[in-house]
């Protein structure tokens, strides 16, 4: 897996001077080492690791949020299971989505394997977005997504305000 420290300090658990120098400037983030040391103890276990390369790392209420090179979901949706091993071997609910995909498509992974049938964007005067997304059927107690975590995920990592609507 390419990782947003170096290979050698994701496995040994220490970070180099230069690793170190990124993370002092605020080019990586705590979370994006911690979880880039988890991820280099579950590569031999989780072999479709080895093929994804991870852009940031977040932790948001206790959940991580893995932003993935382009093309890695697609990867990822050829092997059903890996996201619940990823999910068991961390412990921890985990969110898969690319980094340099554009607002629907990351919508779109998050709220996987329901569908997005429409979605409008709306800019505000102060420059923030409210981004409307109708899901379509009607919204039950099994539905397979957490849709206020997805809201925090996306307000996290995009700056925007999230508003779902089901059409029956």
């Amino acid at each position: 897996m390419r990782l947003p420290i170096c290979g050698f300090d994701a496995k040994v658990g220490v970070l180099c001077p230069k690793c170190e120098a990124k993370l002092r400037e605020g080019e990586l983030s705590r979370s994006d080492v911690d979880i880039s040391f988890m991820l280099a103890k579950l590569g031999g276990r989780l072999p479709l690791l080895e093929k994804l390369t991870l852009k940031r790392a977040l932790e948001i209420d206790g959940d991580i949020v893995l932003l993935l090179g382009q093309g890695d979901m697609s990867a990822i949706r050829g092997n059903s299971s890996f996201p619940r091993e990823l999910e068991g071997a961390l412990s921890r609910r985990v969110w898969l989505s690319e980094a340099e995909s554009d607002d629907r498509r990351f919508t779109e992974s998050l709220v996987f394997p329901a569908k997005i049938m429409t979605m409008n964007t709306v800019w505000l005067p102060d420059g923030s977005k409210i981004m409307k997304v109708i899901i379509p059927g009607k919204r039950s107690p099994r539905f397979p997504v957490d849709l206020d975590k997805v809201k925090r995920i996306v307000k996290e990592t995009r700056n925007i305000d999230l508003v779902v609507r089901f059409e029956k």
